[in-house]
C-alpha cells in the first residue's frame, strides 16, 4: 500500500512518478503506524491549523528545492540488515 501523503508529496514536487519503495521489512523498536489526531486539541483549546495540507507540502517542496540530499537508503538497509537489525 503507498502512502497517500507521500503521493502527494511526489505530486507537489513535480515528480508524479516517483513512488515510495515499500519493502515490508522495519527495524526492531520502530513505531509501525502513528496517524497523528488533533481532535483533542481541537475540541479542548479550539485548536484549527493556520495551514492548509496542501499548502504546507507546497512551503516545503519550496524549501527542500534548495537543499542537497545523499540517497544512502540501500546502504542503510544493508547495514541494518547485515547487523541483524530488520524483521
Amino acid at each position: 500500500m503507498e502512502s497517500s501523503c507521500a503521493l502527494a508529496l511526489a505530486e507537489v514536487m513535480g515528480r508524479p512518478g516517483l513512488r515510495p519503495a515499500v519493502t515490508g521489512r522495519y527495524r526492531m523498536g520502530d513505531i509501525r503506524h502513528c496517524f497523528a489526531d488533533i481532535s483533542l486539541s481541537r475540541e479542548s483549546l479550539g485548536y484549527a491549523p493556520r495551514v492548509s495540507f496542501h499548502d504546507g507540502l507546497a512551503e516545503l517542496s519550496s524549501w527542500l528545492e534548495d537543499q542537497v540530499a545523499t540517497d544512502r537508503v540501500a546502504e542503510a538497509r544493508a547495514e541494518l540488515e547485515a547487523r541483524g537489525l530488520t524483521v
